[in-house]
Order: C-alpha cells, then sequence, then structure tokens
C-alpha cells in the first residue's frame, strides 16, 4: 500500500495531452481533471444527447455523483476527480447505461471495474486519519512527528483538501505561484510527509463497524483495490461540502457551487464560464469572485444573502477585535469589487435560474431588497449551506446533538467523541473554517500522541484554538441569514437531485400518505440515489415536518405548535454502507456457507417520541403491528364491517416489511429444502400452496385498487453449477410439484435462453414461471391507504408494553395510552414473541436480521428471480434498473439507532456470489445497503387463535412479504369466525413441542 506519487506535472513533461470526448480530439492540460479539461473545450451538459435533462458538474469534490462519464469503457466515473490522461477515451454516460445485451450472448463495451480479489488485504496503524484537509494534515504532522505510525487517506488526487488544495497544471501554478494559502498548504503536506506519515490519495472510506473484540475496522478503496485498516485510533477530518438551498434551476448544467468553482481555478487553472453570477452565503463568494476576475472572468453580480455589514456595526466591530488582517482582507475583497464595477447585492437570493433552447444557463431571476431583477449569465456558482461530513461517525455510533437543523458530533476540546478511540475534527464536526481546523488537528495530534504514550507537546494549542473559534463565532454572526423554507418554493422544484424528485410529489406524498423522513423517502425515492441524500434528506424532513397531520385528529397543527422532536435517532436518515459508491468486485469476497438463517437477539428499544395519547380507548380488535400481515388482517375486517385498530411500535411498513427485496416467492429456498432445511423442510413445503395463492391475491389487490405495486410475475430460476445441484433440485421441484407448485428442472440451453447474461458455468436451474417481484414500498402504502378508507384506525408510535386479561378481552398498555380489545392480532413480526410472553404465553418467533444490497441503475439485463441451489442468494433488477441483491446474509444492529445494519462481512460474501451468476455486475458500484429484522420460525406460518388464550391470534410468518396479504385475509376471516376450507392445522401453534420448532 505505497502512497501514489504526486500528481503535479513536473518541468519536462509535456504540458499538454489530447484525449477523446464522443470521438472529438480534445486538447487539455497535464494535470486538469476530465470536468474541468471538457468545460475549458465548451461541453458543460454531460448527459448523452438523447436524454432530455442535461446534467453537469456540481460539487466538484466527489459528493453528489452527477458527473459520470464513462472512461477507457469504465462507467460511472466521477470526471471531477478524474486527471486527464494521454489518449484517454471519455464518453457520455446514459442514466441507465447498457452493460450487456439481455437477448444475446456477447456484451457491450463497458468494462469490468475490476476482478474480485482473492484476498483483501489489511494492516494495523497507530491512527488513521480519514481527510488530508487542514485538520486531517495537521493531525498527521504532530502526531507522526512524535513517533505514532500515522496514516492519512483522502479521495483527491492530492493532499490539501478544498481549503489547501494544490495547483495541479501547469497554468494553475504560475497564476498562484505567489498565493500564501497555496503555499502555506504545501509547507502543511510537506511537514507531514517529513514527519513519516504515509498519505493514501484517490483512496475511498466506504465502511466501518466495531469488532467483537473491540477493534475498529475501516473499509477502503484505493487504485490498488480494497483494503482494511485497524487503527488504534481513528480521526474524522473529512471536513465539509456545500449544500445550497434548492431552487428552480438549480440542476441545470453550469450550474455549480462556489467551491466547485475555486477547485477550477486554484487546481486547473480554468475558470467554469465567462459570465457568472455568485450566489449565496459566506466570505468564500467574495474570495472566489476576486480570483475569476484575476484569471480573466466576467463577474455579473455576487449577491450575499446576508445583510450588508454596514448596516450592523455592533457585529461589525467584534470582527475587527477578534482578527484585525482577516477582517480587513474581507473588506479590500468588497471594496476591490466595486471598484471593477461588480454590483454586491446584500440581502439578495436568486429565485429561478432559465436555460436557454439548448438548456445551457441564461438568464438568472433574483431577488433584491429593491425588488426582483434578472441577469444574464452562463454560469451561476451557488455558495454556503457549509454541511459536516460526518457519516462516518455516525456509522460507527458516535454521538451527535442537533444544532440549528444540523447533527454535530459530541466531543471535548481535543475532538475526542463519546467514543475513547474516535475523534471527529475540523469541519467534520462542525462548520467553522479552515484556521481552527488547522488548530484543532494539532492539538488533536498532540493529544493522542500522549495517550498512546509518545512524546508531544500541547502547550498553547488550547488557546490559538480558542481564539480562532470565537473569531468564527464573531464572523457568522455577521453573515447570520434567517432559516429559509424549502415549502415556499414552486412546486416544479426538483428537492433530490439523484432521483430527480420534484417539491410537488414529496407535498402529495406527505399529505395523502405520510409524515416521516423515512416513510417520504421509501415512498418517493428522495435520497436513494448516490450521494445518499446528503444534498435532500433535511428537505425531506422539512417536507414531512411542515405537511405532518395529527394522524388522531387529522387536523395540521396550528401556527407556532411545537415540531416534532428531532434528535439524532428520529428525523435524520441513518448512514449505511457503502458511505461513497465502490465497485461491486472490489468487495466480492466469496465466504463459507451455512444453512438457514442466523437468528439474533432483538434489540431493546425506547418508544419514539412526538405523538400525543390514543384518540381510542376501546375496540373489537387491536391489531400489533403495521407490517404487511397487520395492515392487511385490517383490510380485510374493515371491509367486513367490523371495528379495528392498529398500532406500531415505529411508522406502518417501517419495519421487516419496509426492510423487505420485494421477491415473490413461489418455489422454495435452497436452504428450505433438503439437510440444510430447518424441520427437514415439511413446514416450508406445505407452505407453497399459501404462497401461490398469496402471489395471485397480490395481483387481484392491485387491481381492485387500480394501482401499480410494480408488480411482475417474471419467473424465478435457481441455478446449477454441478450434477450434486441438479440433483438437489430435481428433488426439490418434485417436492414442490406434490405441493401443486408449476417447478421443474432446465437445462442450459433453455436456461440461457431465458437469461443470457449468467455465467456460462451453469448446468441448468430449477424453474418456477410463477415467481416474480414486486415494489414493498409502493404495494404496502396502497393496501394501508386502503384499510383506513375502508374505515380501519391505524395509529403509529405506540409502542405495547403490557397486556392484561380484562374481563372478556384484553386491556393493553402502550406509550400512548391504554387501549381494550376484545381481540387481538399479534402481527409484531420478529417482536410477536415478546406480545405472546405478555399473556404467559410461547410464541416461537425469531428475529433473523438480514441485508441487501443496491447497485446503480443500468438497462434491463435481467428478468427473473435469481436464486442458487447451494449458496445464499436473491437477485433482481428493479423496474427502474437497480440490482437488489440478497439471500439471507446475516446483518448486524446499528449502535445509535438499535436497527439492523449491513455487517462488512456479509456483504463480501453475498456481492461474491451475485457476481459470480451475474459476471456483468462486475461492471457496476454498489450504492446503498439497508438491512431489516427478517422473521424466523420453522418454515412456516403460526396463524390462529392460540388454543389456550381464547380471542388471541397469531399472524406471523418468516416468508412475510409474499405471504403477507393472505395471512391477513386467513386472519380476519378467522377473527370473524369463518370457516376456512383450508387445511390450518400445519401453521397451527400447536404443532410446536416446549414452545420450540
Amino acid at each position: 500500500m505505497q502512497s501514489p506519487s504526486s500528481t503535479t506535472p513536473r518541468p519536462k513533461e509535456n504540458a499538454e495531452v489530447q484525449f477523446f470526448y464522443e470521438g472529438r480530439a480534445i486538447t487539455a492540460q497535464r494535470g486538469q481533471s476530465v470536468a474541468a479539461a471538457l468545460y475549458a473545450a465548451g461541453i458543460r451538459n454531460l448527459a448523452p444527447v438523447s436524454e432530455t435533462q442535461g446534467r453537469g458538474v456540481f460539487c466538484g469534490m466527489g459528493v453528489c455523483n452527477e458527473c459520470l462519464v464513462t472512461i477507457n469503457h469504465v462507467a460511472s466515473q466521477r470526471s471531477c476527480m478524474t486527471l486527464v490522461e494521454h489518449n484517454m477515451l471519455v464518453s457520455a454516460q446514459a442514466v441507465r447505461p447498457a452493460i450487456g445485451t439481455p437477448d444475446a450472448t456477447t456484451t457491450n463495451m463497458i468494462a469490468e471495474i475490476t476482478t474480485p480479489p482473492t484476498n483483501i488485504p489489511s494492516d494495523d496503524t497507530d491512527i488513521l486519519v480519514v481527510g488530508a484537509g487542514p485538520a486531517g494534515l495537521a493531525v498527521a504532522a504532530m502526531a507522526a512527528g512524535a513517533g505514532a505510525q500515522v496514516i492519512v487517506v483522502d479521495d483527491r488526487s492530492a493532499p490539501g483538501g478544498q481549503f489547501f488544495k494544490q495547483p495541479s497544471s501547469v497554468a494553475a501554478q504560475q497564476h498562484y505561484r505567489r498565493d500564501s494559502q497555496i503555499s502555506d498548504g504545501a509547507k502543511l503536506i510537506a511537514q507531514a510527509h517529513n514527519a513519516g506519515a504515509r498519505i493514501h490519495e484517490k483512496t475511498v472510506v466506504w465502511g466501518a463497524e466495531r469488532q467483537s473484540d473491540g477493534r475498529l475496522k475501516v473499509g477502503l478503496y484505493g487504485p490498488n483495490g480494497a483494503f482494511y485498516l485497524f487503527p488504534r485510533a481513528l480521526v474524522i477530518a473529512t471536513g465539509a461540502y456545500e449544500r445550497p438551498d434548492p431552487i428552480p434551476g438549480w440542476t441545470l448544467p453550469g450550474v455549480m457551487t462556489t467551491g466547485a468553482a475555486q477547485t477550477f481555478l486554484r487546481s486547473y487553472g480554468a475558470a467554469p464560464g465567462k459570465r457568472i453570477l455568485i450566489a449565496g452565503n459566506g466570505p468564500l463568494n467574495l474570495q472566489v469572485a476576486m480570483e475569476l476576475r484575476k484569471i480573466g472572468a466576467e463577474v455579473v453580480a455576487v449577491l450575499e444573502a446576508a445583510a450588508s455589514p454596514w448596516q450592523k456595526p455592533a457585529k461589525l466591530l467584534p470582527l475587527f477585535k477578534s482578527d484585525p488582517q482577516l477582517a480587513l482582507r474581507g473588506v479590500r475583497q468588497v471594496s476591490a469589487l466595486k471598484l471593477g464595477g461588480v454590483p454586491i447585492l446584500w440581502g439578495s437570493r436568486v429565485t429561478r435560474i432559465r436555460a436557454n433552447d439548448t438548456g445551457a444557463v441564461q438568464t438568472v431571476e433574483v431577488a433584491t431588497p429593491a425588488g426582483p431583477k434578472v441577469f444574464y449569465a452562463d454560469t451561476v456558482l451557488l455558495g454556503g449551506g457549509f454541511t459536516s461530513s460526518n457519516e462516518l461517525s455516525r456509522l460507527l455510533g458516535c454521538g451527535h446533538t442537533v444544532m440549528q437543523g444540523q447533527l454535530v458530533a459530541q466531543r471535548d476540546h481535543a475532538g475526542k467523541t463519546t467514543q475513547d478511540d474516535i475523534y471527529s475534527i475540523g469541519e467534520a464536526a462542525q462548520f467553522g473554517g479552515a484556521h481552527v481546523a488547522l488548530a484543532q488537528g494539532k492539538l488533536t495530534g498532540a493529544t493522542i500522541a500522549q495517550k498512546l504514550d509518545f512524546a508531544a507537546n500541547r502547550v498553547g494549542l488550547a488557546d490559538k484554538l480558542a481564539r480562532y473559534q470565537a473569531f468564527q463565532r464573531v464572523l457568522w454572526a455577521l453573515y447570520n441569514v434567517d432559516e429559509t423554507s424549502v415549502n415556499d418554493l414552486p412546486g416544479d422544484t426538483e428537492i433530490c437531485r439523484c432521483e430527480k424528485v420534484t417539491l410537488q410529489t414529496l407535498r402529495l406524498l406527505a399529505n395523502t400518505a405520510c409524515d416521516d423522513v423515512a416513510t417520504l423517502k421509501r415512498l418517493s425515492r428522495a435520497g436513494m440515489g448516490r450521494c445518499q441524500g446528503r444534498y435532500c434528506s433535511h428537505n425531506v424532513r422539512a417536507i414531512a415536518d411542515a405537511h405532518h397531520i395529527d394522524p388522531d385528529l387529522a387536523l395540521t397543527p396550528p401556527a407556532g405548535a411545537d415540531k416534532r422532536p428531532i434528535n439524532e435517532k428520529t428525523g435524520f436518515l441513518a448512514p449505511q454502507m457503502p458511505l461513497r459508491p465502490v465497485p461491486l468486485a472490489a468487495l466480492a469476497r466469496e465466504k463459507p456457507e451455512w444453512g438457514g438463517h442466523k437468528r439474533s437477539h432483538l434489540p431493546e428499544t425506547v418508544p419514539l417520541e412526538g405523538a400525543g395519547p390514543l384518540p381510542v380507548s376501546q375496540t373489537e380488535t387491536l391489531v400489533i403491528g403495521a407490517g404487511i400481515a397487520g395492515i392487511s388482517t385490517a383490510l380485510f375486517l374493515a371491509r367486513a364491517g367490523r371495528e379495528v385498530v392498529v398500532i406500531d411500535k415505529a411508522y406502518p411498513n417501517s419495519l421487516a416489511s419496509g426492510g423487505n427485496a420485494g421477491s415473490l416467492h413461489a418455489q422454495l429456498l435452497s436452504f428450505d429444502h433438503g439437510a440444510r432445511a430447518e424441520g427437514g423442510g415439511a413446514p416450508a413445503q406445505q407452505t407453497l400452496p399459501l404462497q401461490r395463492d398469496s402471489i395471485q391475491l397480490w395481483a387481484d389487490l392491485q387491481n381492485d385498487l387500480g394501482a401499480d405495486f410494480e408488480m411482475k410475475i417474471t419467473g424465478g430460476i435457481m441455478v446449477a453449477e454441478s450434477e450434486r445441484d441438479m440433483r438437489f433440485l430435481a428433488a426439490k421441484t418434485r417436492a414442490e410439484r406434490s405441493m401443486g407448485m408449476d417447478c421443474r428442472v432446465i437445462g442450459a440451453d433453455e436456461l440461457f435462453a431465458l437469461e443470457p447474461a449468467l455465467s456460462r458455468k451453469f448446468m441448468g436451474a430449477a424453474y418456477c414461471p410463477q415467481e416474480g417481484k414486486i415494489n414493498p414500498l409502493v404495494a404496502t402504502q396502497c393496501v394501508l391507504d386502503a384499510a383506513r378508507a375502508a374505515g380501519a384506525n391505524v395509529f403509529d408510535r405506540a409502542e405495547v408494553t403490557r397486556i392484561e386479561k380484562d374481563g372478556g378481552g384484553f386491556a393493553i398498555t402502550t406509550s400512548r395510552g391504554r387501549i381494550r380489545a376484545k381481540n387481538i392480532v399479534n402481527a409484531a413480526g420478529a417482536y410477536a414473541s415478546r406480545i405472546g410472553n405478555m399473556l404467559g404465553l410461547e410464541v416461537p418467533v425469531f428475529g433473523a436480521p438480514l441485508q441487501m444490497v443496491v447497485t446503480e441503475a443500468v438497462a434491463p439485463l435481467i428478468g427473473c428471480l435469481v436464486a442458487h441451489a447451494d449458496r445464499h442468494l436473491t437477485l433482481k433488477q428493479a423496474s427502474n434498473g437497480n440490482f437488489i441483491i440478497g439471500g439471507g446474509w446475516t446483518a448486524g444492529l446499528d449502535p445509535v439507532h438499535h436497527h439492523p445494519r449491513p455487517l462488512i462481512d456479509s456483504l463480501e460474501g453475498n456481492l461474491w456470489v451475485a457476481q459470480h451468476v451475474v459476471p456483468a455486475l462486475r461492471k457496476l458500484h454498489i450504492i446503498r445497503s439497508w438491512a431489516a429484522m427478517n422473521i424466523n420460525i420453522d418454515g412456516a406460518p403460526i396463524l390462529g387463535e392460540h388454543p389456550d388464550q381464547p380471542g388471541f391470534f397469531n399472524a406471523v410468518t418468516s416468508n412475510g412479504y409474499t405471504l403477507g396479504p393472505l395471512v391477513g385475509q386467513i386472519t380476519a376471516a378467522l377473527v370473524s369466525g369463518q370457516r376456512q376450507s383450508r387445511g390450518l392445522e400445519p401453521f397451527s401453534i400447536s404443532r410446536f413441542s416446549k414452545g420450540q420448532p
């Protein structure tokens, strides 16, 4: 793991290179990024001409993933982070690129990103610093200088970070040869190198977890592939990113952040446009305006959201007292811009950006204290809204508090978090500027060195840090602006840039279907793209809060009413691995197989806050659990005219049902038959007719409700790669046919005719034409809406804490008060055993946290639901093009929310099987993962009234989503006293002996 060599051009190197974009030869400066070179050549729209909506560079630092292109036949490369090379082949990339042809055995020109490693190397170190900006470099220089072994990683092509970025092209070197900011950064980089710190460039941290022995394991991916580090101390110095407020037109090519423009200038010596308008909040906008003018660009205006500082002398004077030199620099910048004829409009904002006929930026509409104005520009820079890159500290469970709507890491003056070996410093913890980050880095480096028994001097470091922090407080008091509301924007404003979700769409869902951020994300897909919600999640939360409807009163809270409480457990989307997109094949490592699911202890949870007392005190039937089984039960009871209330400890469809991958299973999974099957496989086998009938019921509901569940009966295949596998499948399909299922073994020719993209190593497969897929995020919501429309009452955040017999019924105590019911339906999924225990009943249901992985979206490649005869795998391609990969791989528990969370070992194993079956997946990145608490019984559901407790009905199944509507239909009929023509004895709780399967 050698540190990459410097990317700064050497004097003898040719300062120019030639590369090709869509077949066109382009001359660029060596050391430029692909994005900068394309912009210099007048190419701003990086989308193919076939796509109506353009896209270009936005963040300029690899966060937004909007500048993706195909480079040397490798897809999804960030043009802003990749340096141009001689004869490089660059092409525009479709939103869903074709990585293979589904009707032929040949593949197109998209190449594999990498090949699966036989082993992923790992190493120990004293200190791992994530981020090579001012804070991270200062830690490295101080700690390595004291004798500690320090590794610094950063995903940029050179150290320095956003503030100390170094010129990588000859033009930038010449233009900034006397720049003190760059020279100070070069000195700090040299100090870190000379102290012995190892700096790994072009290296991304994609995940981390705490091992069972207490050690930290950090997953990285760099030029030489994936590797792991086990540090004694982890320093998170990942900095911040600009998160401008959304406005109509902010997704147009030619609109970028101010920081992105500064990277164009300082690293590559190029302006991002000719006529440039800068808007936002903060002093960086003034500095970039000055630099643009020096390089020859025309700055048509600078819009600052804050009021003029000259109108606030009481706030201006402390700034000069705190640091006269820095304050005077700002005054000089304002004066120079005004003398140069650049309008500086204080208290002003951009309201809309409009494009010309070619899709390029043309006009900018602004609101000023003097009234609306229009400017003509080809480039708009949006600055401000700095947001800490704190995903890593949150993933590892470090404590955070909410300050001004953002999560801020809890830490001491040296940056130590609530975990003794993790430090969060600089802007990764809380935005505070480069000087604060630099001072804190020195203090943190010395502190950790001393803690690890190395000699280091901390004298005066804390005082210096305090002075810089004081300056930042008075500076941002001067630049303070009132918070704007996303809800005041026009409905056509795109809120989620990745998934193209508009405010109008989110408003509609928040008004009619949900009002919590997690459900709004699931229903709209906002926050599910490559950036993982970094640019939209706070706005999605604001929309949910603004449209919050009290489900008990059906009223919107009056003006001035208290907002729902938010903290690190509520109101924020939990980060998941990978923290940044990473090549699927890079993490694919073969792991041993096992049988069935691995059971887990259920986590103890604290009831969610923010809900008032239940508005009802009694009901005929109380359903506990608002997953698909419980909601379906409520639907059929309400349609039958029965009174029914559903309560859930969280939100409807937020646990196992909402975390389901959406497979509709009509054949046995490989571990549900044969020697590895629980109960010898008989319980799962007897359930097959239920699965078949439930899939039909899903189709009937979709038709009846006039909804689109994104349901498709595609057929399912289970591939075999040995004679032993083929014999296993022959026996399995015989068992399935004996239960009335349409399953048979097919040979290789028929298999590859069905799915040409499968690996040619397979000899055949089991084929079941009855299988398919569904979107559980949409389908459950439709069933929920139908249940409510039929008269069912559904209440969230009502966790059951006690159940007592009460005459001929039950008294149920919840976190929202007591309710009495004649009947109870236990549809609590993995938590059903806890509900039974409250009445002294053993319900043998166990939790099995499972994980799923999602790739970037591509053109259609796989049609069937795919499984493997001897390995844990389910694989399908969703309607939007993403591959969803699962198959029973074990997850862990999130250290903060106590929700299931993917594990590194399981990610490796699951991805290996997936690419082993579909080799084209090696061309893709994984962009997110998630986990849910699945249900483990004995392969069959538990249905019906408990023989020892009349009025208490179980509706629990380990194949929950497929069976959900039928379980609800059956349970509703049993509660209503209707006789069943279907034999339910195999699914009675009476089949268990001593409460154990």
